[in-house]
């Protein structure tokens, strides 16, 4: 806003910093972050998926949500061949993204996002999109739309918030499939959203031994810091001194 006003702005003095410490103080109370869904919570998920319409499409967006490591609005600005969106593309190695621009990314070059093939045909999100596309019949446009109960597919994006409820009505299927009742399904869906699927992408790469570069480049993380942030309630257990207690 200073910038915008024509005022000069300092950030190096002591005002500035006086004040920005006070704006910390204040509101840096520690964000109520959501769970990961990490690899072994996503096989479960979408093995409970049903065979349904709404169930392929479910199945293509946390698949390739989770292997894309993108952000809910970006999954939603997803687009089929040559409509206005983040692109998809099929090729002989699996899914290219390009993207227009992303949070971080506010100027507009863009970036380019690989999806290989998965290890299992049951979870691979390059055959899961290719599914939902055949079975949806979409030539062109949005790729994730919302669907009726009586299988009419809308013309328009599913909104980022639409993404996050297909997320935790997927958890909750997953859940009281494996016995849990309603109650307990829904106390797990309210621990997940949208970005478990980003933040479940890094922290199962990171535990699987993926390089940290890697990682950042599929993420978008232009800081080592932020990423760090994602995998470091993993990092509590790996190699710590307690284990070597003998308790």
């Amino acid at each position: 806003m200073h910038d915008y006003s024509g005022l000069a702005l300092d950030l190096t003095g002591q005002a500035f910093r006086d004040v920005w410490a006070g704006i910390r103080r204040t509101h840096g109370a520690r964000q109520n972050k959501k769970s990961p869904i990490l690899t072994a919570d996503l096989r479960r998920i979408v093995a409970a998926l049903p065979d349904t319409l709404i169930g392929a499409r479910d199945r293509a967006l946390l698949l390739v949500g989770f292997a894309s490591a993108l952000r809910r609005s970006e999954l939603a600005a997803l687009v089929v061949r040559d409509a206005k969106g983040h692109r998809v593309t099929f090729t002989d190695n699996g899914l290219l993204i390009e993207l227009d621009a992303s949070k971080t990314d506010q100027e507009g070059h863009g970036a380019v996002i690989g999806v290989p093939f998965g290890s299992h045909a049951e979870t691979c999100p390059v055959r899961a999109l290719r599914a939902w596309l055949e079975a949806s019949e979409i030539p062109s446009g949005p790729v994730f739309r919302s669907v009726t109960r009586h299988g009419h597919i809308k013309e328009s994006a599913m909104r980022g918030e639409a993404i996050g409820e297909a997320v935790k009505r997927a958890v909750i299927r997953a859940t009281v499939a494996s016995g849990h009742d309603m109650e307990k399904a829904r106390v797990f869906a309210s621990k997940v959203a949208g970005h478990s699927l980003r933040a479940g992408f890094i922290t199962s790469a990171d535990g699987a031994g993926a390089p940290v570069a890697k990682i950042m480049e599929q993420a978008r993380h232009a800081r080592f810091e932020t990423t760090r942030g994602y995998i470091r309630a993993a990092d509590a257990f790996r190699g710590n001194a307690a284990s070597y207690l003998g308790l």
